[in-house]
């Protein structure tokens, strides 16, 4: 979400991926996170307080193929925030790979603060390589939203929560680059917003980002 509910101040935010030959894969993403959340930190029942949440994101999964183009993804994440109420989430994402396209759909298991069950995030690829070593990337995301609504009612107004069943999420372009023999690579994207569940616009969005393979 390019609007950043989740953070309104600068956040402190990392990762570590791991990839085997075998096409196994699991990792490990945070963020620290700081007023948007204060009412995921305590029941409806409870007084909300200004607390400060931490966002962990476990995944690992498998990348296999079926022709010497044609790949697929199976896999799952966890989300954890803490503190937090009914805010850990389940999900799972399905993927197919062909040559540089690639498309993905990530769908919530569970219902939690931040979703509802069956919330799907498709996702579709293009990263093709281009001269000079750079790699080109153009993404385009849309979400079917579950309406359940159970935990949403009490992070919105009444009536303002899920408003429609699908929408366009967000469109990317970008390019990235590795720094000489470094092993890292630098990235930037721009990315522009689409639309929430109540069909709120979001902003467009830079990211500068830096990445290290070892």
């Amino acid at each position: 979400m390019t609007n950043s509910p989740e953070s309104d101040t600068p956040a402190v935010q990392g990762g570590l991926d791991y990839s085997h030959d075998s096409g196994f894969y699991l990792g490990y993403w945070f963020s620290t996170l700081t007023a948007a959340y204060a009412d995921f930190n305590t029941s409806p029942t409870d007084v909300k307080e200004e607390k400060k949440s931490f966002e962990n994101d476990f995944y690992a999964g498998y990348k296999g193929k079926i022709t010497e183009d044609l790949g697929y993804q199976i896999g799952g994440t966890i989300y954890y925030y803490y503190p937090g109420w009914e805010s850990t989430g389940y999900e799972t994402i399905l993927g197919l790979s062909y040559k540089d396209f690639s498309i993905t759909a990530q769908t919530l298991l569970n219902n939690v603060t931040f979703g509802n069950k069956g919330d799907t995030y498709f996702l579709a690829t293009y990263a093709p390589k281009l001269a000079g070593g750079f790699t080109g990337k153009a993404q385009v995301a849309a979400y079917y939203y579950g309406d359940d609504d159970e935990y949403l009612a009490y992070q919105t107004k009444a009536g303002d929560v899920t408003k429609t069943d699908f929408a366009f999420r967000h469109a990317t372009l970008g390019l990235s680059h590795p720094l000489g023999n470094t092993g890292a690579t630098w990235s930037l994207d721009y990315i522009f917003g689409g639309y929430t569940r109540d069909e709120t616009k979001q902003k467009n969005k830079v990211v500068l980002a830096l990445g290290y393979a070892f």
